[in-house]
C-alpha cells in the first residue's frame, strides 16, 4: 500500500521592501542669506554706536592737541592760545562730522536689520 501525500504548492512570499531616502539635513541657503545679513548689520550698528559715543564725548571734551613752546620762542607773532584754540575747533569739526556719519550709517543699517530679521522670524514659524 502506498501512500501518496499530497504536495502542497510552496508559498513564496514576495516581500517589497521599499528603500525610504535618508534625508539629511542640508543647507537652507535662505535662512544661511538671513542670519548672516542680521548678524552682519547688528554688529556694523553695534560699531556705529560705539563710535557715535566716542565722537560725542570728544564733541564734549574736545583734545586741545599738540602746541610745540619752542614754535612761540622763535616766533614772537604766534599765540599758543590761539593754535590752542584752533586745535580745538579742528577737533569740534571732526567729531561733528564723525557723528553726522554715524547716524547716517545707523539710518542705513537699522532698517536692513530690521527687515531681514523680520524674515528670518517669518521662515523660523
Amino acid at each position: 500500500m502506498a501512500t501518496t501525500a499530497k504536495k502542497s504548492p510552496a508559498k513564496k512570499t514576495i516581500t517589497k521592501t521599499i528603500e525610504m531616502p535618508i534625508e539629511h539635513p542640508g543647507v537652507d541657503w535662505r535662512s544661511l542669506y538671513l542670519y548672516a545679513v542680521s548678524l552682519i548689520t547688528l554688529l556694523v550698528c553695534l560699531f556705529t554706536v560705539i563710535s557715535l559715543i566716542n565722537r560725542g564725548l570728544d564733541l564734549v571734551v574736545p583734545d586741545a592737541g599738540y602746541v610745540d613752546p619752542y614754535a612761540s620762542q622763535n616766533d614772537p607773532k604766534i599765540d599758543p592760545e590761539v593754535i590752542k584754540q584752533a586745535n580745538i575747533d579742528q577737533n569740534r569739526r571732526s567729531a561733528i562730522r564723525g557723528i553726522t556719519s554715524s547716524i547716517v550709517t545707523l539710518l542705513v543699517t537699522v532698517p536692513v536689520y530690521l527687515y531681514h530679521w523680520r524674515m528670518v522670524r517669518k521662515s523660523s514659524n
